[in-house]
């Protein structure tokens, strides 16, 4: 009876033990659970994540946690979620959790970033701006130029002027130049074939490629969003009355560096190709890169009997006057001037007072 009772008391002590020692085992690796997953990151972190890698070892690279690789290992399993990494370039923020940091990754959320193709500007501005992007990679050769990009997009136009989308573009680490140059084309073809093909009736363009001229002669003449329809709308009534277009826009193109910021008469005489104030109808390609509200207004001008606009002073964003005749033209071309006189005047006083 004795000998039982000693068994008995020897077995409780044993499992009493073994009882506290898995709730300390327990305690402790829920502390450390507990303190795994309230590590954070102490400054940004950019990391490749290669394929085959796995989320432990991504751990390791965003936190370097002094832990006991089993905790790790045993969090996971119980995480499975994430262990499917996806392959690719990410940005973790300061301060983010293995959790979240880890989502993040299996979710394929990569870092991205951006170059924008500014509107109005032209086709070698825009190369000069994609040769010059950090985060691109860079497949094309440092004298890649005009033709080479006509070549590229497979155009047969004479230029590949305007045929890129002026837009904002987000990518991730490892897109090419070229991909994105191919994107923006492709933009541009896609809109303006969609918006050609809902373009309004009458309109003097034989093609779509003519209605992206003229788009981009409305995106340099105005800088103000609600005059561009009106701005198309005179160029398009002179096309129908087979008056020229005059514009001066194309004038600059044509002159190329010659121009300094300041139009002479000599450029105006000027016997290239792009010399609106010489040729006939519209000039042979476009002459920048039109946005998508330039190439709405090209093809759904305003119905209007407007044949001259000029500006109504020195700043572009006070917009225009338009005319229906020469003899209300040349009144708003000498109030324009006054207000330039006076701007200049004002200008020099404010500067003498300085």
């Amino acid at each position: 009876m004795k000998f039982t009772t000693k068994i008995l008391l020897w077995l409780f002590f044993y499992c009493l033990c073994a009882l506290i020692t898995i709730k300390l085992v327990m305690v402790w690796i829920g502390y450390e659970m507990y303190t795994f997953e309230s590590l954070r990151n102490s400054e940004d972190v950019e990391l490749t994540v290669e394929p085959g890698s796995t989320a432990s070892s991504i751990i390791n690279r965003i936190y370097h946690p002094k832990m006991n690789r089993y905790i790790i290992k045993y969090w996971l399993k119980h995480n499975g979620n994430l262990t499917a990494v996806k392959k690719g370039y990410y940005h973790i923020p300061k301060n983010t959790g293995p959790k979240d940091a880890l989502e993040m990754i299996v979710n394929g959320r990569e870092m991205t970033f951006s170059i924008t193709l500014v509107e109005g500007n032209t086709v070698d501005a825009v190369l000069q701006s994609v040769k010059s992007n950090k985060n691109l990679t860079h497949v094309l050769k440092k004298d890649f130029g005009e033709q080479d990009l006509k070549k590229l997009l497979g155009v047969s136009y004479s230029s590949p002027e305007g045929l890129l989308m002026p837009e904002t573009y987000s990518f991730v680490k490892g897109e090419t130049d070229v991909n994105l140059l191919k994107r923006a084309y492709s933009d541009m073809d896609s809109f303006l074939k969609k918006e050609y093909a809902g373009r309004k009736n009458d309109l003097p363009y034989k093609n779509e490629y003519e209605a992206l001229i003229m788009a981009s002669i409305v995106e340099k003449e105005t800088s103000v969003p609600e005059e561009r329809a009106k701005i198309a709308s005179v160029f398009v009534n002179r096309l129908k009355k087979g008056m020229k277009l005059q514009t001066d826009p194309t004038v600059i193109y044509g002159v190329r560096s010659r121009y300094k910021g300041k139009i002479y008469q000599s450029y105006l005489r000027d016997d290239n190709e792009y010399n609106t104030y010489i040729i006939s109808g519209l000039p042979p390609t476009p002459i920048a890169l039109p946005g998508k509200a330039s190439i709405e207004a090209a093809l759904h001008p305003d119905d209007t009997e407007y044949l001259f606009f000029v500006a109504k002073g020195p700043d572009p964003k006070q917009g225009h006057i338009f005319s229906v005749n020469e003899k209300m033209h040349n009144i708003a071309v000498h109030n324009y001037r006054e207000a330039v006189k006076e701007y200049k005047k004002q200008h020099a006083s404010e500067s003498k007072d300085e």
